[in-house]
């Protein structure tokens, strides 16, 4: 029987994780970049004649990483906060300090474009290391129209260097300029009329988010610019439910948004809209954050999952609450935090992140038709995703 030319086998992994109903086995074939078979090696290699081959035993192997909520446009790091929330300063005490949102903001900018684009890519890259091989990127440390167009293109251009697949969000919506503090109303006319558009019209983003949050935007505002932003034909990911609830939640559900996150403030009636909801808004689970921030409430993550909500796990990467881009760390303090099992921590940072983003038809699985983007991971079993912490376990 003649074999059928592929570009590579991938044999003999100790655990193929496909997410995909009757596909199975150790072994997975690639042909022009897209998975064309998985299955026991035996069968395989009767079936496809490989130009490479890679021997794939005490592995498991996964689908590539997909970070769903990233904030990788920031010009400096945020260190000396980090010792001062050791000391015990408070978020508010901090901004008086100078630091907090409105230090990035700052520092993005005054920061030169292409030297932004420099710092971008060479957070993909280091994202790219640790096995992301797709991830969302907002803006939103630059509340300007010039500096949120600069950090949005920053994102384009590092993306294109690097060769992450990157979906970018405008999230000018992040916190009220210093500049417009006492007249809030006057940024949100800024972002309605004048950002939103501009962003669309320059094609920088797919979707747009918000912070929805004492000290930064109440309910009424946030409405007026989602409705806007949907108006424009972005999709929605709202920031919601991270320190107070103030109906986020149920506003994003009722919108029809992609995502509503972090979620660690969320009440029953927050539960119910999201298990409810006719379109279904995906719960963005960020456990790194409480962790980083040293606190001790985190998302009923047991309760959405039980509620049949879907879900992903992400970094949340950013300088100021958690300055990590390591999904296989995120994954770590699911199961520690949210007391998710290894498999619903891999299912978050693959499928579930994949199919919040609109890609699940193509990324976050291993079968026929999918992107051959897969990693081996240098574990015994699927159990220890997320066992073992402080160290990449990406092949």
């Amino acid at each position: 029987m003649e074999r059928t030319p592929c570009d590579l086998l991938v044999f003999g992994a100790n655990d193929v994780v496909t997410w995909v109903d009757g596909v199975a086995g150790d072994s997975v074939a690639v042909l022009d970049g897209k998975v064309v078979a998985v299955g026991d090696q035996a069968s395989l290699r009767a079936a496809w004649n490989p130009a490479e081959e890679t021997d794939a035993s005490g592995s498991v192997l996964v689908p590539g990483f997909v970070d769903a909520h990233t904030h990788p446009v920031f010009a400096v790091g945020r260190a000396e906060e980090f010792d001062w929330r050791a000391q015990g300063v408070d978020y508010l005490e901090i901004a008086r300090r100078g630091g907090g949102i409105l230090s990035s903001v700052k520092n993005v900018r005054e920061c030169d474009e292409g030297r932004l684009t420099e710092i971008v890519e060479g957070h993909f890259q280091r994202m790219l290391g640790l096995g992301t091989m797709a991830c969302e990127a907002k803006s939103g440390y630059g509340l300007s129209l010039d500096a949120e167009c600069k950090s949005l293109r920053a994102i384009r251009d590092a993306a294109e260097l690097t060769g992450m697949e990157v979906h970018p969000t405008f999230l000018g919506a992040h916190m009220i300029p210093a500049e417009h503090r006492d007249a809030p109303d006057v940024y949100m006319d800024l972002l309605c009329e004048e950002m939103l558009p501009r962003v669309a019209d320059e094609g920088l983003a797919r979707a747009a988010d918000i912070f929805i949050e004492e000290g930064a935007f109440n309910l009424q505002q946030a409405r007026r610019y989602l409705e806007r932003a949907k108006e424009l034909g972005f999709a929605l990911r709202v920031h919601a439910d991270q320190f107070n609830e103030l109906g986020g939640v149920q506003l994003a559900v009722e919108l029809g948004a992609e995502c509503v996150d972090h979620l660690e403030a969320l009440t029953d009636a927050g539960l119910e809209a999201l298990a409810l909801g006719e379109k279904k808004t995906f719960a963005g689970l960020l456990p790194a954050v409480p962790h980083f921030l040293r606190q001790s409430i985190d998302a009923p993550a047991r309760k959405l999952l039980d509620a049949g909500v879907p879900y992903f796990v992400a970094t949340d990467f950013n300088p100021g609450s958690c300055y990590t881009p390591s999904l296989a760390e995120a994954a770590h303090f699911a199961r520690v935090r949210l007391c998710l099992t290894a498999s619903e921590a891999l299912y978050g940072v693959t499928a579930g992140a994949a199919d919040s983003l609109g890609i699940g038809d193509r990324r976050g699985r291993i079968a026929p038709g999918y992107e051959g983007d897969f990693l081996m991971l240098d574990l015994p079993d699927i159990h220890h995703f997320g066992y073992a912490f402080g160290e990449c376990p990406v092949m």
